[in-house]
């Protein structure tokens, strides 16, 4: 039977603004609608979500002042896209969704001074502002921030009203304030740990909140009592000390916000004026809490911000891998929290307010939280989505029904071939999809097998429903394996090659060798005593899936870093080693393994050598791409590689590379 989750459509007041339904979408760096002008590549991406249904939007940030120092001021921006930013709020209300502009106060020791280098006109001496004098930089701590003059402060609470005012005139349904949240400015005033400060935005509780409570009275005396405020609020921080986070499961004291202390905060900022809560937790010294990669629990903050709900009169909305309704729907029929806050999930399926509303919640696209697009703009590709290319790309990704019927052999049923086939099923192309084992999903199967992988093992479902049931023009051809060097016998009018690639092998005569897909797979068992000869994110993982089943384990690594993966994402890293050091795996950087024995291996470091006994080993030493194969059709037009037998990469490029090629044909 499938879940209506009724009450998700049951609508709320901000004020007196009503959500005609408990979806939220909140803000997500990147995706700024005014930012140094009005973002025209954000217009489409908001319109879509609208339209998919859910009933209140946030935007990505735009900054009060440039965070990088240069000059200018939002209002100014506001006053120069009034036009068009009229124009959008038209086209937002056509769909009954109501939105508000997320407006921050700036980022203080958070800045990314590593970035600032490649930012043109750049004042980084301007930019690294905070609460107070010698506050070290998250990202290079031996850089300090200046302290903001009280001058300073009243002029961004000024710009806060201004802004405000001009936002209503443009239609605007209300603001949200960045925020008492994530270690932001405004965060780093209210805390303790941050805030060393003597004057009047200092010192007891009051004064280090004066800032942000200042800022709401400025936007009701402009906009009115009645115009809504949010307020993005971390329940509490989580955290160690500068650069350390606590994990979900871990014991500790806590540096910044506490929970005991939090009732307090949110009671002055509620009397302050603002008018909902948008409640995470965490800052970005414990960043996986804010930014939850696939290893943090589902629904991680839903128990802190259910308790902060009991101190305030004003509605509470909470997000932190929120997405999977089946669990966290609970909270919204027991009035735990009055909306789900998501963001990610929106990125991967903008439909699915409407999906769900549809009784068609399994035709949800799954976010499996890897962060590989959306955390995009830290590496220059901008905010994306991993799983759907046409995410901040709207207007490039039109599905438009091919002009020419075309039948399209498919060769390999893992993410990269389900993905080629489903794009093109949407265009009117025929597809047979050919795999040679019992089972779609290929090698993602195995990357889907720890405890922790719930929603890749969700999103594999989900690609088996598309092809299985969804699309008519899919013909499934399991147990079927294909001749790749005679291609023709499939009498197809192009052929996709998503067979993947052959992982790299470490062979003993002396021992058994488990690989690292024979190990999650469970084809091969394991002893108590195991070493992984491999780091990356691959061996990382299983010796973080073989911590949780109680083994001992020693990662083994011939580099200086044990996950020097490029594109992935701090808050995933940081995650993962500081859940390793909990679960006491033992890892060894820049060792070479010099021989396999019987009882274990030898490694050598430093010009030293080394043993480890164990009763198991596992190799994660990498993949290889077919490149003989690539090499025999390289000038062959209608044949096609996607996926890992072109190039190893994550499954971001698999999806991009399978929805441009299928635009192609």
């Amino acid at each position: 039977m499938t879940q209506k989750f009724e009450k998700m459509f049951t609508p709320f007041k901000i004020n007196q603004t009503e959500i005609k339904n408990r979806f939220v979408m909140c803000a997500m760096g990147g995706t700024a609608l005014i930012e140094r002008g009005f973002n025209e590549k954000a217009a489409p991406y908001y319109i879509e979500r609208a339209k998919g249904g859910v009933g209140l939007i946030i935007t990505g940030i735009s900054q009060i002042k440039d965070m990088w120092g240069r000059p200018g001021w939002l209002h100014e921006d506001i006053e120069k896209n009034m036009d068009r930013l009229k124009e959008f709020m038209n086209e937002i209300h056509k769909y009954d969704c109501k939105l508000f502009l997320q407006i921050g106060a700036g980022m203080g020791r958070c800045l990314s001074i590593t970035s600032a280098m490649y930012i043109p006109g750049c004042d980084t001496a301007e930019a690294m502002n905070g609460p107070s004098e010698g506050l070290p930089n998250v990202w290079v701590p031996e850089k300090t921030h200046r302290a903001l003059t009280v001058d300073e402060i009243h002029r961004y609470i000024k710009e806060f009203g201004l802004c405000a005012k001009l936002l209503k005139e443009a239609g605007f349904d209300g603001v949200e304030v960045h925020a008492v949240h994530e270690g932001y400015l405004l965060d780093q005033f209210a805390m303790e740990c941050s805030n060393w400060r003597t004057d009047e935005y200092g010192g007891c509780l009051e004064n280090r909140l004066r800032f942000a409570c200042e800022i709401v009275k400025e936007i009701k005396e402009q906009a009115g009592q009645d115009f809504p405020v949010s307020m993005r609020y971390s329940v509490a921080s989580k955290m160690k000390g500068f650069n350390s986070g606590a994990l979900p499961e871990e014991p500790y004291k806590e540096f910044g916000r506490s929970l005991e202390e939090s009732p307090a905060v949110a009671k002055m900022l509620e009397e302050a004026g603002y008018d909902m809560l948008n409640c995470d937790n965490g800052t970005y010294d414990s960043w996986y809490w804010c930014h939850p990669p696939v290893y943090m629990p589902l629904a991680h903050n839903l128990t802190d911000a259910a308790f902060i709900k009991n101190y305030v009169h004003i509605p509470v909305c909470v997000a932190g891998r929120m997405e999977y309704l089946p669990q966290t729907y609970r909270a919204i029929e027991m009035e735990q929290v009055d909306a789900i806050g998501c963001a990610r999930q929106y990125l991967i399926d903008p439909e699915w307010p409407d999906k769900v509303k549809n009784g068609n919640y399994e035709d949800v696209k799954p976010c499996i939280a890897c962060h590989n697009g959306c955390f995009g703009l830290f590496w220059g590709a901008g905010t994306r989505c991993a799983l759907n290319a046409a995410t901040m790309h709207e207007d490039e990704y039109p599905v438009i029904p091919a002009k020419v019927i075309k039948n399209i052999a498919v060769i390999g049923g893992g993410i990269g071939g389900m993905e080629c086939a489903i794009q093109l099923a949407k265009r009117g192309h025929k597809v047979d999809l050919y795999e040679k084992s019992n089972e779609l999903g290929g090698v993602f199967i195995a990357a889907a097998a720890p405890e922790f992988k719930e929603k890749d093992r969700m999103l594999i479902d989900w690609y088996r429903r598309q092809v299985n049931e969804k699309y008519d023009t899919i013909t499934l051809h399991l147990n079927t394996e294909v001749d790749l060097n005679n291609l023709s016998s499939l009498s197809a009018d192009e052929y996709i090659i998503c067979t993947g690639a052959s992982p790299r092998v470490m062979k003993s005569d002396k021992r058994e060798m488990i690989e690292a897909i024979e190990y999650l797979r469970g084809y091969k068992e394991v002893g108590q005593k195991v070493t992984v000869i491999g780091g990356g994110l691959t061996g990382c993982e299983i010796a973080y899936d073989l911590a949780l089943k109680g083994k001992e384990v020693t990662i083994v690594e011939m580099m200086d870093d044990i996950i020097k993966v490029r594109e992935l994402a701090a808050t995933n890293r940081q995650c993962l080693i500081d859940l390793l050091k909990l679960h006491k795996v033992n890892v060894i950087t820049s060792a070479k393994v010099t021989s396999l024995e019987k009882s274990g291996l030898h490694y050598e470091k430093d010009g030293k050598t080394y043993g480890i006994k164990c009763d198991s080993i596992i190799t994660s030493i990498g993949y290889e791409p077919n490149n003989e194969l690539k090499e025999k059709y390289k000038d062959v037009e209608n044949i096609h590689f996607v996926g890992d037998v072109q190039f190893v990469g994550n499954l971001k490029h698999v999806v991009w590379a399978a929805t441009d090629l299928a635009m192609k044909l």
